[in-house]
Parts: C-alpha cells; structure tokens; sequence
C-alpha cells in the first residue's frame, strides 16, 4: 500500500479516505500512512472512535484521489 501511496504522491495526487459518519470525527482525510500501519489503527490514530471501527466502520471506507492542493 505504502507504494502505491507514494506512486500517487509523485504524480501530484492524494488519496482521501472518508469512514462512515466520517464528518463527525474530521473526515474526509488525506490517507498518508508512511508507517504501514494497519487501517484500523491508522483511523484511531486519526480521531476515528473505536465503537466506529467495531461497527464495521474500517470496511465501508470511500476512497478517491484528489490533486494535492485541494485537501488539508
């Protein structure tokens, strides 16, 4: 996944993630994971409440790739 990340990176696009009920906790986010952690953690790490995750909030991600300035 990290170099597929890093693929987008260079070509002037971010992926975004967007969780279910994502815009209570800050989302949609860029999806920058330079340590490979895995989704779930990565969600935590980002705000997203466990109960979330534990409802299935980690399968039920939308994706999409944007240009790099677009999100902060």
């Amino acid at each position: 996944m990290l170099e597929i990340l890093l693929e987008r990176e260079s070509m002037g696009k971010r992926l975004i993630i967007d969780p279910p009920a994502g815009w209570r906790y800050g989302f949609p986010k860029p999806y920058d994971n330079p340590d490979n952690k895995p989704l779930e953690e990565w969600l935590l790490d980002n705000g997203y409440p466990q109960k979330e995750i534990d409802n299935a909030g980690a399968k039920y991600c939308r994706y999409w790739e944007d240009d790099n300035e677009n999100i902060d």
